[in-house]
């Protein structure tokens, strides 16, 4: 079993260049909820120096909101949007030579992928059609998985270190007050449920049984740097 650390980053954070090494994969923002030319490009040359494999990061096109809140927009016009953000991706990637390794929707875009079977049907017909051979990454038995799954998009499951459930394949709401777990203790042993047992407990107590290849730490989160340098050493072990 291999399982490595992913992270969003490039969204204006102090600590990328702290947390980079530690990583497998990382998710640059796109320019939809955050990020620009400038520092999509810094990121992909951090992660060029630290053989970090690189991922968009778009989003619905919120600035204002980050990309936290849904939008009531037309699918048309957010394909367009992510093609947009995606494409700069890919164009200054290639300026490094840099591969793009995956796609992974952000905030709202994300967590709507995950209940929503028309959205995400449409996210992956987008996807096959698009980026052929590029990876996916979304939770086990999410709406967005099983529709790349029928697309035949390449994928890796996704865990978050830093988020407490809703169900095993839907996350608390980041605008909620539960949302992140910040305790250290209970963020190692909700990593090692994954990790040994496949399986993750949700808020009221739940379990459900998952599958998970890549673990997600947000690099917004208040102890993003040390929750990369706790989980690292239990990753490399497996």
């Amino acid at each position: 079993m291999t399982v490595e650390l992913n992270c969003d980053l490039g969204e204006g954070m102090p600590n990328d260049n702290a947390i980079m090494p530690y990583l497998g994969s990382c998710n640059i923002a796109s320019g939809g909820h955050t990020g620009n030319a400038r520092s999509i490009i810094e990121t992909i040359k951090l992660a060029k120096k630290n053989q970090v494999k690189i991922g968009a990061h778009p989003s619905y096109p919120d600035r204002p909101n980050f990309g936290r809140i849904p939008m009531d927009i037309s699918f048309p016009m957010l394909q367009e949007s992510l093609i947009q953000q995606i494409g700069l991706i890919k164009e200054l990637a290639s300026t490094e030579d840099m591969p793009l390794h995956h796609i992974k929707f952000h905030g709202a875009l994300y967590l709507s992928s995950l209940t929503s079977q028309k959205l995400a049907k449409q996210l992956a017909q987008l996807i096959a059609d698009r980026y052929e051979g590029v990876l996916l990454y979304a939770p086990f038995g999410s709406c967005m998985a099983e529709e790349a799954i029928r697309c035949n998009i390449p994928l890796k499951y996704e865990g978050f270190a830093d988020r407490t459930y809703l169900t095993g394949s839907a996350l608390i709401g980041r605008k909620q007050a539960n949302a992140l777990l910040t305790n250290l203790e209970a963020i190692k042993y909700q990593v090692l449920s994954m990790i040994n047992f496949g399986s993750i407990w949700t808020i009221d107590k739940k379990e459900y049984k998952i599958k998970v290849d890549t673990l997600c730490i947000h690099g917004d989160h208040p102890k993003a740097l040390e929750i990369a340098q706790l989980l690292a050493p239990i990753i490399q072990i497996r």
